[in-house]
């Protein structure tokens, strides 16, 4: 049988250019004299209207605004919940072998009000980066297979964050919401995830505050983290197929590919920016706490 491709494809390209101007459009922003909690704003939002603005044909399918059904939203937290060692056990390894000066960094709480907190913490992102992951840059993709799609997917959001530490455990959770959003065909999926992901442990936090006078000197246990994580990533993909058969979307694609190259220019430059711009700031750290 032969297999047809998609040969005047170039929808990959297209994101991918737009993916490394929003990136270094990102690390401008952060030079800008502008107030931290209009970062995302400027650096993401306006790149994100823009492209929507010129592709607004297009806009129903980039966005998939379709709405989740209650069963979905109970699956999606329990994706969470499974995606928790994974994430965990990336962190950890981290922590283990680059140290918690960037971590302490940037998980620094800047806001005292627990609503601005919630808001620019978990809101925000959330919907904004969702826009512009899993909608514009997925839909370059949606002529790829869904797992090819959704490990650049994971790469790229990993690479958005500019910073070594959160890239590993972003990397995890963009491939999850991909899936998701593929298994549900609805950006709310992503949002959902996301929300959850960021909201859920500052509601927590402020509901249980921890003591600041307690330590938590225990070493991790990589045996028992790395245990619960293939745990958590079979959980993960059993649900994620309950979610494909709720929302009646096929498992197995049976479609035509692009073969349009992935790793470009735009993308392989992206590359090297993230990379050079998180050398850069580990060495600046260093040199700051070395002072």
């Amino acid at each position: 049988m032969e297999v047809k491709v998609l040969r005047n494809d170039r929808s990959i390209a297209k994101v991918n250019w737009f993916f490394l101007i929003t990136i270094v459009w990102a690390i401008v922003a952060q030079f800008l004299p502008i107030n931290v909690n209009l970062y995302q704003y400027i650096a993401f939002l306006i790149p994100i209207s823009i492209y929507l603005i010129i592709n607004r044909r297009d806009a129903e399918r980039i966005l998939r605004p379709n709405r989740l059904n209650l069963i979905s939203l109970i699956i999606i937290f329990l994706i969470w919940i499974a995606s928790l060692p994974i994430m965990l056990l990336f962190i950890e390894l981290y922590v283990k072998f680059f140290g918690s000066t960037l971590v302490e960094i940037i998980t620094e709480d800047f806001h005292e009000l627990f609503f601005w907190n919630f808001f620019y913490t978990a809101i925000t992102p959330a919907i904004i980066e969702e826009i512009l992951m899993r909608g514009i840059i997925l839909d370059g993709y949606r002529n790829k297979p869904r797992f090819i799609a959704a490990i650049l997917n994971g790469f790229m959001f990993g690479m958005l964050h500019l910073n070594s530490f959160q890239f590993f455990h972003t990397f995890i959770m963009g491939v999850v919401a991909s899936y998701i959003v593929f298994a549900t065909n609805s950006i709310f999926a992503g949002i959902t995830i996301h929300l959850i992901n960021n909201g859920l442990p500052l509601v927590i936090n402020y509901l249980y505050p921890p003591n600041p006078n307690v330590g938590y000197a225990a070493k991790p246990d990589f045996l028992a983290l790395g245990t619960f994580a293939i745990v958590g990533a079979f959980s993960i993909y059993l649900l994620i197929n309950l979610l494909f058969r709720v929302n009646n979307i096929p498992i197995k694609e049976d479609r035509v590919y692009s073969q349009e190259k992935i790793f470009t220019l735009p993308l392989i430059l992206s590359i090297f920016i993230f990379i050079g711009f998180s050398v850069l700031l580990i060495i600046s750290l260093k040199s700051i706490t070395m002072a």
